[in-house]
C-alpha cells in the first residue's frame, strides 16, 4: 500500500510530521483530516524510500512491547517510567532499538501516537488509533492491556492456522519432488531400458512416457497460471486504489472461503469496537478505527460509508442492515444493543460469538485436510499405476 508524508499543524500553530499507509491519496487525506483539522501537505513516497523509512517491525518485537507495558503501566508506572524499565529489559536488538526511538521522541515533546506512527511498518491501525484515545482520556493502562489482548488473540490465530498448514505443505512438497524425480531421474532410465529391446519398444515407451509428460506439463502450466494469477493479486492489492478493493469484494463472493475470510474480519471489527466503545469512544469514531483493522479493503470501505450514513441521521442497526457486505447477525445484535442502551456489550457478545466461530473453522480445516490429502494423493498414485505403470510393465512381458 502506498506510504505519504503527512503534515499537519494544532490550534496552537505547532506542526508536525509522521507517515501513513492508505490506498490513495484522498484516502489519506480523508483519514488524517478527521484527527487533524489542519492538514498542510501530503506527499506520497516513492516505493524505495518508502521501504527504507518503514521499517517493518517484527510481531514478536510488538507483541513483548506491548505486554511489558501493559504489566507495567497497570502496576502504577508513568509512560516514560515504563518504557525506561522496557529498555532495560530489551538490552539489544530491535526492541531495543524501538523503545530507544519511542523514548526519543517523547523527549522531544511528541506524542506517543505520534512516535508510534514513525516507529516503523508493523503496528496495527486500530494499534496506534487505541493509544491515541487512550492519551485523550488518559487511560494508556486498559489500551495496551486490551492492545495485548488482542494481539494475543490475533497470534493464537496465526499460530493455528499455520500448524494446519504445515502437513499439507510437506506433502504437496514431497509430490513435487516425486514428480521431478519420475521426469528428471526415471523417463532416462526407461528409455535406455526399452532401447536396447528394439525400436518398436522404444516407440511405445516413449508415447507413453510422452502423454505422462504432456500431462505433467499441462498440470505444472495450470499451477504456474494459478500462482501468477495469486502473486498478481497480491501485488495489487499492496498497491492499493480501486483495483484492490474489488480484488477483496471478489473474495468475498468465493464461497467457503468468504464465510471463513468473512468471520475472521468480523471477529476483528468486533474486538475493535467492543475495545473502543467500552473505552468511551464515540461510535462514530470508533467505526473511523474500526476500519483501520479490517484486512479487507472491501469491508473497511464498506465501514467507512456506514459511518457516512450514521452522520447522515441513520441509526447503526439500520445502516448496518442495508449492508451487502455485513452478516445480518450484526444488524439484529446493534438494534439490541441500541435499544437496551448497551451498544458496547453487543459488540462484546459478538466478538465472543465470531472467536467460537472462528476456532471452529480452523478445526474443520485441521479435519479435512489430512483426508483431503490421502485421498487426491491416492487417486495420483493409482491413475499413474494405471495409465503408466502397467502398460510398461504389459509391453516389458510382451517383448520378452
Amino acid at each position: 500500500m502506498p506510504v505519504y508524508v503527512c503534515r499537519v499543524a494544532d490550534a496552537k500553530g505547532g506542526v508536525g510530521e509522521f507517515l501513513r499507509e492508505a490506498a490513495s491519496e484522498e484516502s489519506c487525506l480523508r483519514e488524517v483530516t478527521e484527527k487533524h483539522p489542519y492538514v498542510l501537505s501530503i506527499v506520497e513516497l516513492p516505493a524505495a524510500r518508502a521501504d527504507r523509512m518503514r521499517r517493518r517491525r517484527s510481531r514478536r518485537v510488538i507483541q513483548d512491547l506491548t505486554d511489558m507495558l501493559a504489566l507495567t503501566l497497570a502496576s502504577g508506572l508513568s509512560l516514560r517510567d515504563a518504557l525506561e524499565v522496557a529498555e532495560t529489559v530489551f538490552a539489544r536488538g530491535e526492541g531495543n532499538e524501538l523503545v530507544a526511538l519511542l523514548r526519543e521522541r517523547l523527549s522531544k515533546g511528541g506524542s506517543l501516537t505520534e512516535a508510534l506512527e514513525n516507529a516503523g511498518a508493523g503496528f496495527p491501525r486500530l494499534y496506534t488509533g487505541m493509544v491515541r484515545v487512550g492519551e485523550r482520556i488518559g487511560s494508556l493502562d486498559q489500551v495496551f492491556t486490551q492492545l495485548s489482548a488482542l494481539l494475543t488473540m490475533q497470534k493464537a490465530l496465526r499460530d493455528r492456522f499455520s500448524s494446519a498448514l504445515i502437513y499439507p505443505v510437506i506433502v504437496l512438497g514431497v509430490a513435487a519432488a516425486s514428480a521431478v524425480f519420475i521426469v528428471a531421474v526415471l523417463f532416462p532410465r526407461l528409455r535406455e531400458i526399452f532401447g536396447q529391446l528394439g525400436p518398436a519398444a522404444a516407440g511405445n515407451v516413449e508415447s507413453l512416457m510422452n502423454g505422462l509428460g504432456t500431462a505433467l506439463t499441462v498440470v505444472g502450466i495450470v499451477l504456474g497460471i494459478l500462482l501468477a494469477l495469486g502473486a498478481g493479486m497480491l501485488a495489487a492489492r499492496r498497491r492499493g486504489g480501486r483495483l484492490a478493493v474489488r480484488i477483496d469484494r471478489f473474495l468475498l463472493a468465493i464461497p467457503l472461503v468468504s464465510t471463513f475470510l468473512g468471520q475472521r474480519e468480523m471477529l476483528n471489527f468486533s474486538f475493535a469496537m467492543e475495545a473502543l466503545t467500552a473505552a468511551g469512544v464515540g461510535v462514530e469514531e470508533a467505526l473511523v478505527e474500526g476500519a483501520g483493522v479490517m484486512t479487507n479493503l472491501a469491508l473497511a470501505q464498506e465501514v467507512r460509508a456506514l459511518r457516512e450514513r450514521l452522520l447522515g441521521g441513520e441509526r447503526l442497526s439500520e445502516a448496518f442492515a442495508a449492508s451487502e457486505l455485513f452478516p445480518e447477525r450484526i444488524a439484529r445484535w446493534v438494534a439490541i444493543g441500541e435499544r437496551v442502551g448497551h451498544v458496547e456489550k453487543v459488540f462484546g457478545q459478538l466478538r465472543a460469538y465470531y472467536q467460537r466461530e472462528v476456532d471452529k473453522w480452523i478445526d474443520r480445516l485441521m479435519a479435512l485436510i489430512e483426508p483431503a490429502l490421502i485421498a487426491g494423493l491416492g487417486i495420483l498414485i493409482i491413475a499413474f499405476v494405471v495409465f503408466f505403470i502397467l502398460p510398461v510393465f504389459s509391453l516389458y512381458g510382451v517383448m520378452l
